[in-house]
């Protein structure tokens, strides 16, 4: 989640089924060369006893993947990265041998992706539940007319704070930064994703974290190695219910991830949730299908499945952000989901957020990273 998306949102700013018993999704039983059936939409066909992922951590409701296999077979398994970055590099490695199906990578990746041959073109009518996702979420600038993507949800980042470690308010990422070189000294985690780790200095100055600047990436590692690096405990993408369990004071964090941490606790009142500012970034992250993955029709009934109105409100109950089906807001508010000013944000904190980018920029960016991972304190 590391990068970000473009589009028109709510006037603000934004980034750029059936029986188990014959393994169908899309309205209508179909054979194995996907006709099109009853619905109007083809099938993904009989689908194959696996699916594999590779995926964010702690993402999705364990109980919908079970509930996939119980309705229509697959088995899923799923290897996690922490960072696109990662999840590339391995894709790239594997020479098209992974063995996975599904990837779930940030918006702005997918053009790279798709240069290197990394993802297969999508078949929209094989997902008829796409028609459920809201426009703003279609026909982004890095996936025109969705050939290779449907968006999975969208979020942001802040940070989340045990006020018993540190007691004065955190309202800004300067703030962020004086408290974890301060009383969560040795005891702060950063996102352990370079973009989202650099953001930090950029974000607090007021500088487009997609910066090429020379001398704003010069300043940017001076800090961030020498400055902060010493006073960080862990590079943790998913730090949210560790910080609840105590492990951290303070801890950057996605939405989603802190939310996740806030349900976990017995005493949410001990913490405190704060959006970036006075920027941010704005990230959405999508399904994928793997080139040539050895399950297609498995991918294509889960990312039907997950589309479904009903199965995406209950996953965003879960990990706690935006999936973008049409109405799920008020389903949410109908359903008093608790923490919902973490999962839907008004106009005015759209207008601070920021999309990424994969430009000339970003080996410097992961270069820093590394620094910052030797220079660690923890």
């Amino acid at each position: 989640m590391a990068g970000s998306v473009v589009a028109a949102f709510s006037g603000g700013i934004l980034l750029s089924a059936c029986g188990k018993s014959n393994n169908t999704v899309g309205g209508a039983t179909t054979g194995a060369s996907g006709a099109t059936g009853a619905s109007g939409a083809t099938s993904p066909g009989p689908m194959e006893d696996t699916l594999n992922f590779y995926h964010w951590a702690q993402y999705d409701d364990p109980k919908i993947f079970k509930k996939f296999t119980d309705q229509y077979g697959p088995a899923t398994k799923i290897d996690v990265y922490a960072s696109n970055e990662e999840m590339i590099a391995k894709l790239v490695a594997a020479g098209g041998t992974s063995g996975y199906d599904i990837v779930v990578p940030t918006g702005v990746y997918i053009p790279q992706m798709v240069e290197n041959g990394l993802l297969e073109e999508l078949d929209l009518s094989r997902i008829p539940n796409f028609k459920n996702l809201e426009t703003a979420y279609t026909n982004q600038s890095w996936d025109p007319g969705n050939k290779h993507s449907v968006c999975k949800d969208w979020g942001s980042t802040g940070w989340i704070v045990d006020k018993t470690v540190v007691s004065t308010p955190i309202n800004t990422w300067n703030d962020f930064i004086a408290a974890a070189q301060g009383p969560a000294s040795g005891n702060t985690s950063v996102l352990d994703a370079p973009t989202d780790l650099t953001g930090i200095y950029f974000w607090a100055n007021g500088i487009d974290w997609t910066t090429e600047d020379p001398a704003q990436l010069d300043a940017c590692e001076k800090f961030t190695v020498n400055d902060l690096a010493p006073h960080v405990k862990a590079f943790d993408s998913y730090p949210g219910i560790a910080l609840t369990q105590g492990n951290y004071g303070l801890s950057q964090a996605w939405n989603g991830d802190a939310r996740q941490g806030l349900l976990a606790t017995k005493q949410p009142d001990r913490y405190a949730w704060g959006l970036g500012a006075p920027l941010t970034e704005l990230w959405m992250d999508n399904w994928t299908i793997v080139k040539n993955p050895p399950h297609p029709n498995a991918a294509y009934g889960w990312i039907n499945f997950i589309l479904d109105p009903t199965i995406s409100l209950q996953d965003l109950e879960f990990h706690g952000y935006n999936t973008g089906i049409t109405g799920v807001k008020e389903a949410a508010q109908a359903a008093s989901f608790p923490f919902l000013e973490m999962v839907f944000f008004d106009d005015a904190q759209v207008a601070t957020f920021r999309a990424g980018a994969v430009n000339s920029a970003n080996q410097r960016l992961v270069d820093i990273w590394n620094k910052a991972k030797a220079a660690a304190g923890g």
